[in-house]
């Protein structure tokens, strides 16, 4: 089940909840807690044209989360591998550290920077292939943005050794807010999850936020008409959903299922991942939409060592516990353990495509280096 979407010009953008798609309840069996929420898969190769200048071929299609039905109140962590199609492809003139700015006048001033209408710079080649960052600010013909790549530290674009470059591709593509990848409970865009006028009887979603190390929890308050905090009362339908961001999602007892179906295009680079280090996890998700054992899972500068107190570790949810299993890569053997479970080698562990999961980076780091950069599993 699927739908197919080719890219959008300038001017068209996605309507709320464009990319999510509200299902009625149908039975999905499921299996074991790592599968606890189902996720399919429809891909096709269609050609995308991007401002009328380039044409490329990229996949595009639709991921379905299955959501069971709840007998206790469960969480799950997903994440959302397929990103809204790009509105422009250009090439870079030139930059500053946080600044790009092209060729002619391709852009309305602020056009690109509205509350509720995110967009983010894919740089597409060069050195900082698969970093995608915020767009912040922009002129007719510059774009400003967020270098911290919502973590604690700035890295510019200009970097020493991991600079952009003119000449280098970079695509704009479309963001996500709550509003509209959940919905504001409105007829065109209805509630994928439960809202309620209580924190206690709503199901909410959870974006972790680098900047602070704490997972921001959010529930739609039915009779305010908008997604909020669950400690403040401040409209937040236009908070921004990175796309390289886990989310996690609390459904309460007694829940029926439900199918979240989310369209767009298939990663064709390597997406990198900021990390902090100094034992701070993020979290973060697969990035992709395929199937993974730990036995294939491989970051850039990921550290194996026979000890989980030295190792970088990968740390999963499991529903039936409340708690996060932690992974790590044995230096010996490159086998994978799991925390608890002796040496037993666990590298056929599978993460599911679009599934979420955290990552600890052992010490310090920043710069160029401190992007996790993760192979592309799949050959297109």
């Amino acid at each position: 089940m699927g739908w197919f979407m080719g890219h959008f010009g300038y001017g068209a953008y996605p309507t709320p909840n464009m990319r999510a798609f509200f299902k009625f309840p149908l039975f999905s069996a499921f299996d074991g807690w790592r599968n606890w929420v189902g996720v399919s898969v429809v891909l096709a190769m269609m050609p995308l044209f991007s401002n009328a200048q380039t044409v490329t071929t990229v996949p595009v299609g639709a991921m379905t989360y299955t959501f069971p039905a709840t007998s206790q109140t469960t969480t799950t962590y997903i994440s959302i591998p397929l990103t809204n199609p790009s509105v422009y492809t250009l090439p870079v003139a030139s930059f500053t550290a946080n600044t790009i700015t092209f060729s002619g006048t391709p852009f309305p001033a602020g056009g690109l920077a509205q509350a509720g209408s995110p967009f983010f710079a894919r740089i597409a080649t060069g050195a900082q292939a698969g970093r995608i960052i915020l767009v912040t600010a922009n002129t007719t013909s510059a774009i400003t943005v967020d270098t911290t790549d919502n973590s604690s530290q700035t890295t510019g674009l200009d970097t020493s050794g991991w600079a952009l470059a003119a000449g280098d591709r970079v695509e704009i593509i479309v963001g996500d807010t709550l509003a509209s990848l959940f919905g504001d409970n409105t007829v065109s865009n209805p509630l994928i999850f439960a809202g309620s006028t209580s924190p206690f009887s709503a199901d909410s979603i959870g974006l972790y936020n680098k900047t602070t190390g704490k997972t921001d929890n959010y529930y739609f308050n039915t009779a305010s008409g908008y997604w909020r905090l669950l400690t403040a009362n401040v409209n937040s339908n236009t908070v921004i959903i990175r796309p390289e961001v886990a989310i996690n999602i609390t459904r309460l007892f007694g829940r029926s299922q439900v199918l979240l179906t989310v369209t767009g295009d298939v990663p064709y680079l390597p997406h990198l991942t900021k990390v902090t280090g100094g034992s701070t996890s993020v979290f973060t998700g697969s990035r992709y939409p395929v199937d993974m054992k730990l036995s294939s899972f491989s970051y850039t500068g990921w550290v194996k060592s026979n000890s989980v107190f030295s190792a970088d570790t990968v740390n999963i949810y499991n529903p039936v516990t409340g708690k996060f299993e932690v992974y790590f890569q044995r230096l010996d053997n490159s086998l994978w353990n799991k925390v608890g479970s002796g040496t037993t080698d666990q590298s056929n562990v599978t993460i599911s495509g679009g599934a979420g999961y955290s990552i600890t980076k052992t010490g310090a780091i920043s710069g160029g280096s401190s992007f996790f950069n993760k192979a592309l599993p799949y050959t297109l």
